[in-house]
This record gives C-alpha cells, sequence and structure tokens, in this order.
C-alpha cells in the first residue's frame, strides 16, 4: 500500500501457457500435486470436507485519509470478486473458500491486534490473508506465532518470520531485510559508492538490520562510513527526532559525507528527507523502503515541491507498477474483475485525481486481492487434499522455483528457509518526471535475486 505520511510501505498467478488454457481469474486452475499423506488426528482449523475459512484483511481507508492522496476503492467488494471467480472454477481441490472480511485502522495497532483475536478464535480460519499492519509485529505474530495460524501478507521483516513456525509466515513480496541485502549486493557489484563516504540514518527498531546488513557490507565494499544516527520515534510527534537530525547533520557536514542509506519506514518520511536533501542537496540517497520512498516522491510531486527531496533516491524495485499492469497474468485479474463489476480498472500510468485531489487506485486494490488469493490457492494445491498445517508448510518448503506464476514478478521462488517469494529486482533511482505523479527510472536491468536454494 502507499504510505500516510511514509509511516509504512505498500503492498502487491500461474504461468503464462497455462494461462491461456484458463477460464475467468484462472485461480480456479485444476487439481495441484498431492500433498504429504500425513492424517492429523483431528481435521484444521477452518477447514472441512468442503470450505477452507479464508480471513481476508485490508486496512480503512477512512481512518487515514488525512494522510493519504489516494484510495483503493472498495477493497471487500475487490476481493469477493477473486473470492467467487475461484469458487466458480472449483475452489481449492474442491473445496470452497469461505471468506471472513475485517478492514482495521492502521494507526498504532489496537485494531490491528484484535483482528488477530477476532480472526483466529473467533472466526477460527484456516489462514489470513491480505494488507495486514503493524510496525511493532506484535499483530503479524499474534496471528502467526501465538495461534499458529498461517498468514500470508506485505511488508514483512525476517526477524517475524523467524518468530513465527516455520512455513507459517510468508508474504508474496520481498522482506525488508533481503530487499536491503539486494540493493547494497547491486551497488556493489556496480561500484556505485566508490570513493564516497558514507552514513546511515535509522530508527530503533532497524538498528539490527544495519549492524547485520549494512555495515557488513560497506566494510565488504570498503567504503569508507560515517556516524551512523539512530533515531528515536514515538508516536507521530517527530519535533524530537527532527532534533536529533539537526545534530547528526551538522556532525555529518563535518564528516564529508556525501551519501546516505536510510533504513526504516520512518526516516524515509518528507520531513526526513527534506531535511538531509537541504543540508547535502548533491548527496545520494538510498533508502531500502522503495514503496515508502516511492511515496514520499510522489507526493512532492503533487505538491509541486522544486527542488522535489526524492531526486535521484536509489532503491531496488522490481517491474514498474506498470509494467505489472501489462503482464498476463494481471490483465487476467482486470478482465476477471472488470467482468464482475462492470468497472473499468483504469491503469496506473491514466490514473488522475479526483474533485477531492485523492486518485482512486482500484489496480492496486485487483493486484493485492488476486495476487494474494491465487498465492494462497498456489500453496494450497500442492499440500494436498489433507490440508493442515503440516502438509501446508511441507508444500511450502519443497515449492521451490514459482517463475511467472505471481502478479508481483517474473522469478519468485520459496523453499525452507526463504519464505518471501518475490525474486525480481535492479536497482532504481526516483525521477519527478516519470509519468504523471514521478516514478522509479531502471538503473540496471531486473535480475532474478533469489539467491542460493
Amino acid at each position: 500500500m502507499r504510505t500516510p505520511g511514509g509511516w509504512w510501505g505498500r503492498s502487491v498467478a500461474v504461468g503464462v501457457a497455462a494461462l491461456m488454457g484458463l477460464v475467468g481469474l484462472g485461480v480456479g486452475v485444476g487439481s495441484g500435486p498431492a500433498g504429504a499423506a500425513a492424517q492429523p488426528a483431528q481435521p484444521a482449523q477452518g477447514v472441512t470436507d468442503s470450505t477452507i475459512k479464508l480471513g481476508l484483511v485490508q486496512p480503512d481507508y477512512d481512518c487515514i485519509k488525512d494522510f493519504v492522496d489516494f484510495n483503493r476503492g472498495d477493497q471487500e467488494k475487490t476481493y469477493k470478486v477473486f473470492v467467487d471467480d475461484l469458487n466458480a472454477h472449483g475452489g481449492i481441490l474442491g473445496r470452497k473458500v469461505e471468506p471472513v472480511y475485517r478492514d482495521f485502522c492502521p494507526i498504532g495497532n489496537a485494531q490491528a491486534l484484535a483482528a488477530c483475536t477476532s480472526f483466529t478464535e473467533d472466526d477460527k480460519v484456516f489462514a489470513v490473508v491480505g494488507v495486514f499492519i503493524d510496525q511493532s509485529g506484535d499483530a503479524q505474530l499474534c496471528i502467526a506465532k501465538n495461534h499458529q495460524t498461517v498468514e500470508i501478507i506485505h511488508n514483512v521483516s525476517q526477524s517475524w518470520i523467524d518468530q513465527a513456525p516455520k512455513g507459517l509466515l510468508l508474504t508474496p513480496n520481498i522482506t525488508t531485510d533481503r530487499r536491503l541485502s539486494v540493493i547494497l549486493d547491486l551497488l556493489g557489484q556496480k561500484k556505485m559508492l566508490k570513493g564516497k563516504k558514507v552514513a546511515v540514518l535509522t530508527q530503533q527498531d532497524s538498528k539490527g538490520r544495519v549492524d547485520d546488513v549494512v555495515t557488513p557490507a560497506l566494510k565488504k565494499m570498503k567504503v569508507k562510513q560515517g556516524t551512523a544516527a539512530v533515531l528515536t520515534i514515538t508516536g507521530t510527534d517527530t519535533s524530537a527526532a527532527q532534533s536529533q537530525l539537526e545534530s547528526f547533520i551538522e556532525k555529518w557536514k563535518s564528516e564529508g559525507i556525501d551519501a546516505f542509506v536510510l533504513v526504516g519506514q520512518v526516516v524515509v518520511a518528507k520531513n526526513y528527507v527534506t531535511m538531509l536533501k537541504d543540508a547535502f542537496p548533491k548527496a545520494t540517497l538510498i533508502a531500502d523502503q522503495s514503496p515508502v520512498a516511492l511515496a514520499g516522491g510522489q507526493d512532492a510531486v503533487a505538491a509541486k515541491l522544486d527542488p522535489n527531496p526524492y531526486e535521484g533516491l536509489i532503491s531496488a524495485e522490481g517491474q514498474s507498477e506498470q509494467a505489472r499492469f501489462e503482464t498476463p497474468v494481471m490483465q487476467q485479474c482486470v478482465k476477471t474483475y472488470e467482468k464482475a463489476t462492470g468497472t473499468k480498472v483504469v491503469a496506473p500510468k491514466d490514473v488522475k485525481p479526483g474533485p477531492d485531489g485523492k486518485r482512486v487506485e482500484i489496480y492496486a486494490s485487483v493486484e493485492d486481492a488476486c495476487g494474494d488469493i491465487l498465492f494462497f490457492k498456489t500453496i494450497a494445491e500442492k499440500a494436498g487434499k489433507q490440508l493442515d498445517n503440516t502438509t501446508w508448510t511441507k508444500a511450502v518448503n519443497t515449492m521451490g522455483s514459482i517463475d511467472d506464476q505471481l502478479v508481483l514478478g517474473k522469478w519468485a521462488s520459496l523453499h525452507s528457509g526463504k519464505y518471501d517469494a518475490n525474486d525480481t529486482f535492479g536497482l532504481v533511482s526516483f525521477d519527478s518526471a516519470s509519468g504523471i505523479t514521478g516514478d522509479w527510472k531502471a538503473l540496471t536491468p531486473v535480475e532474478d535475486v533469489a539467491g542460493p536454494s
């Protein structure tokens, strides 16, 4: 999802040959391979001989409308389109999906924690799927760890995955930790930091990624490093953190810093990025939160900021929103939605603000709903007719390559120890002149960044 004030990042099939032979969405594709033959003593929670109860979660945009210049339309209606299409084409190995819809306000985590309890204890779903946001990770771990319920969501930290039972907490995207590693690996390969002196700006909950990923990578590149800044950020009051940043800026000036690695969602917010670029107008900015950075750059375009503080900021991304929109898999999702609703899905490049200044990004809602349900179906079919946590985990751990089978990227994979699917990435920089609202410009071609299996 796009970001209110830069607090959180945005979220997000079958192979092309197989897709051409399917009816409707294609999430109703016939029988998948059989999974493990283990017979549990009791049926899995949320699973009967004829149904799978699935929790579908999405943010309440009304509660954040003052922070964002877009919305996703009727998200429950969008998810319902793809659930209905899946069920109309046989469900999952003959089981119909029984949806339970819930939204939540993503400011704080009280509603997210309440959604966890409702899904797992009241509704007793087999899995929770969708866009579920809690920066602390408590709500995500409430589902996957505390209640040992399958969870497929966006914006996942590797530390959360490590705390949950293996194979239960998944993302069709990439973890924030691995994206950071990909960025630094590609920067090292291209020698793009050669001759620069680099400082890190982060927040308290992201310091571990700096210690584990950034510092070793910069040492490996033999890049000179300056003082690392860890901002103390509490709630929505940023005055103390901005005061801290002002002190670090003075120190960085004396150290001759000319490049910054921004680690964490909050420090990529417009107020901090603007402070950096005002003080270091020629500095190279690198951010591990590309969805947040893109949202910030686009918001600056809408505000007609000149210069745009995000101009030239480097991150890693896969195919652009427009490129993903044009893929056969996504186009099949679009056709399914349009047929069911009679509403045209406007392409990302053609979305314009309405009279209220808000962009209605139905394409993003379709991408998330269609992609998430398809991802769940792909794994559940591999798990086989005896669907439970054991067969699900075995399916995830043995999935391997699922190239060309997801909405989010050409290359994707799952296997034991790797529970984030998208492997399609290259270096990008923000270009305020791209499209209507600004977009990423490729610095390197996308490539398969899966790493060792």
